[in-house]
C-alpha cells in the first residue's frame, strides 16, 4: 500500500471517529500523494482543506509546490509561490528550492537566479541543495565559468559542497570536453575533504573515450581502484563501447569476460 493510501485510511479513521483533521494530517497526506505522483489528487486536497478548517501552511506549500515542479507545472507552482507570499507565508529554503529547479529544468534559468537572488535578500540561506541545483542548471546551459563562479560562492558563504555538488560540476565539464578543469574540481573535492565515488570516476572516463584518449581512461580506472573504488557496469560498459568503435573487439571481448567473471552483468 502506498503513502497516499495510508494517508486516506488515517484520514477515515479521523474522519469515522468523529475527530477533525489538523494541518499536521493534510501536510502528511499531501507529502504522501505527492510522493506517489498524484500531484492532482494532491492539489484537490490542498483546495479542500478549509472545508475541515484547515489552513495551508508553509509545509503544505512546499510539499506542493515541489510536487507540481517535478511534473513540469512550473507556472502553477509559481502561483502558489505568490499566494503564500499574499498570505503572508514566508517561503523558507526548501520552497526556494523546490521553485529554483523547477525554473532550471525548464530551462528559465534568469528566473532561477532571480530567486536566488531573491531568496538571499529575504534572509534565506541556500544550502547546499539549492547551490547545486543552481549549478546544474548552468551546466546544462554550458554557462561553466558561472558554475565555477557559484562554486567559490559556497564557500564564502560557509557551505560546504558535496560530493552531488561537484560531480555535477565535473560532469558539465566533462560534457564540454574540459578535462583538464574537471581533474583540477578533483584535486579541489580532495583537497576539501570530499572522496571521490565511482559516479565521478565513471564521469572522466566516459569523457576521455568519448575524446580517444584510452590511455589516461585506463589510467584513471588503476587509480580509482587504488582509491578504493572499483569498477562497476557503467565503467566496464564505457570501456567495451569505447574498444568497440576503435575497432579492438579482443580486447572488448576480454573485458566482458572478465566482467562477468566478476558478477556484473552488462547493460544491453
Amino acid at each position: 500500500m502506498g503513502l497516499a493510501s495510508d494517508g486516506f485510511l488515517v484520514l477515515g479513521k479521523i474522519l469515522r471517529g468523529g475527530y477533525s483533521p489538523t494541518s499536521t494530517t493534510f501536510n502528511t497526506l499531501i507529502k504522501g500523494l505527492c510522493m506517489d505522483d498524484k500531484i492532482g489528487e494532491a492539489t484537490r486536497l490542498f483546495k479542500n482543506m478549509s472545508v475541515f478548517g484547515c489552513q495551508p501552511d508553509v509545509v503544505t506549500y512546499g510539499s506542493i509546490i515541489d510536487g507540481l515542479c517535478k511534473h513540469e507545472m512550473v507556472e502553477k507552482a509559481k502561483q502558489l509561490f505568490s499566494q503564500m507570499k499574499s498570505r503572508g507565508i514566508s517561503p523558507d529554503v526548501v520552497v526556494y528550492t523546490s521553485l529554483l529547479q523547477g525554473c532550471c529544468f525548464m530551462g528559465n534559468l534568469e528566473e532561477a537566479k532571480s530567486l536566488f537572488i531573491e531568496m538571499v535578500d529575504e534572509g534565506v540561506q541556500p544550502n547546499v541543495v539549492t547551490f547545486t541545483v543552481l549549478i546544474d542548471g548552468l551546466c546544462k546551459q554550458q554557462r561553466l565559468q558561472e558554475a565555477n563562479e557559484l562554486l567559490d560562492l559556497m564557500f564564502q558563504r560557509g557551505r560546504h559542497p558535496d560530493t552531488v555538488t561537484y560531480n555535477t560540476l565535473i560532469d558539465g565539464l566533462c560534457k564540454q570536453g574540459r578535462m583538464e578543469e574537471a581533474n583540477r574540481v578533483i584535486g579541489l573535492m580532495i583537497q576539501r575533504g570530499k572522496h571521490p565515488n565511482t559516479r565521478t570516476y565513471n564521469t572522466l572516463i566516459d569523457a576521455l573515450c568519448k575524446c580517444g584518449r584510452m590511455e589516461e581512461a585506463n589510467r584513471i580506472i588503476g587509480l580509482m581502484i587504488q582509491r578504493g573504488k572499483h569498477p562497476d557496469v557503467v565503467t566496464y560498459n564505457t570501456l567495451i563501447d569505447a574498444l568497440c568503435k576503435d575497432g579492438r573487439l579482443d580486447k572488448a571481448n576480454k573485458l566482458l569476460h572478465l566482467m562477468i567473471q566478476r558478477n556484473e552483468h552488462p547493460m544491453w
